[in-house]
């Protein structure tokens, strides 16, 4: 199975720490996008950034990515299994609320325990999510024309 782990660019140390050791390392290819943190895969091939992160999602089964809502709905768009890990080092927590929202509508999957990793990513390779849906924003003419009578 093909695992894309990314923390966009806020380090996540713990999250990439977490998965390095404790995700069963015989059955899965996984990828690591790291951004500046301090921690380095030790059994794990990994990278800071790249420009062309768009291939790692594609050419993923399964995605473990912070809760990023930019990093979330773009898989949603892409229609990829997610593992969403909140960042709580974080100073808010919005990162908790998105990913709890996601998870009780069954459009990804929250980790709730680092123990649980390989449990939940077998899980989720069983599963089909519910397929998120993108509403347009049809208020641009309004803004345009709010602006221009100023």
């Amino acid at each position: 199975m093909k695992i894309f782990v990314t923390v966009g660019t806020t380090r996540f140390d713990s999250l990439i720490e977490n998965i390095d050791k404790k995700l069963n390392h015989t059955n899965n290819e996984i990828i690591f996008q790291i951004a500046d943190g301090e921690y380095k895969p030790k059994n794990f091939k990994y990278f800071d950034f790249t420009p062309n992160i768009q291939s790692y999602f594609e050419n993923s089964d399964i995605i473990i990515t912070h809760a990023g809502a930019g990093s979330i709905y773009e898989l949603l768009e892409l229609k990829k299994k997610i593992l969403i890990v909140p960042n709580l080092d974080r100073v808010d927590k919005h990162q908790s609320d998105i990913a709890d929202f996601m998870d009780e509508n069954n459009y990804a999957k929250k980790l709730k325990k680092y123990e649980e990793l390989d449990k939940v990513i077998k899980y989720i390779f069983s599963i089909s999510f519910n397929q998120f849906t993108k509403d347009s924003f049809f208020k641009v003419d309004e803004i345009i024309e709010f602006i221009n009578k100023k």
